[in-house]
């Protein structure tokens, strides 16, 4: 089982080290997947910000994503049936993070553009910490 504080803390930290919130959280579980930090910081280094800070996805969302790419992501791209449990996953993802967030779009959960759902600015930090969490919660379901 994966310790989901641990998960959640190791991400914090590399949000307030200055990595971007993507960053954050896909570094924090990248070696599992065999990946090192430096690689993982890398591939994410574009989506801070909402997408390269155009205030889009927003990229504690999108770390989570690219990590159930990682564990569900099918490589044969005639395989249909895996790519839609791969966008199942994604999605399952994006509705716990809206649930609790209001958003998924970084200008709605950072007050840049009002949505009646998003209930308060969210501080980058609290996103990754639970970005982190949702994404630990859920290996911890599929492992159960």
């Amino acid at each position: 089982m994966i310790d989901v504080e641990e998960k959640a803390q190791l991400a914090c930290k590399l949000k307030a080290e200055g990595y971007n919130c993507a960053q954050a959280v896909f570094a924090a579980f990248a070696e599992d997947y065999g990946i090192d930090k430096a690689t993982a910081v890398r591939i994410t280094a574009g989506l801070g910000g909402g997408v390269a800070k155009m205030k889009d996805v927003c990229g504690a969302y999108l770390g989570a994503a690219m990590l159930s790419g990682l564990e569900e992501g099918c490589v044969d791209p005639s395989d249909m049936a895996g790519k839609e449990h791969a966008y199942k996953v994604a999605q399952e993802l994006a509705m716990r993070f809206k649930e609790q967030n209001g958003s998924t779009v970084c200008a709605e959960l950072r007050g840049v553009r009002p949505n009646p759902d998003v209930k308060e600015i969210i501080p980058c930090a609290v996103l990754v910490e639970r970005a982190a969490r949702i994404y630990a919660e859920y290996l911890n379901a599929k492992n159960a």
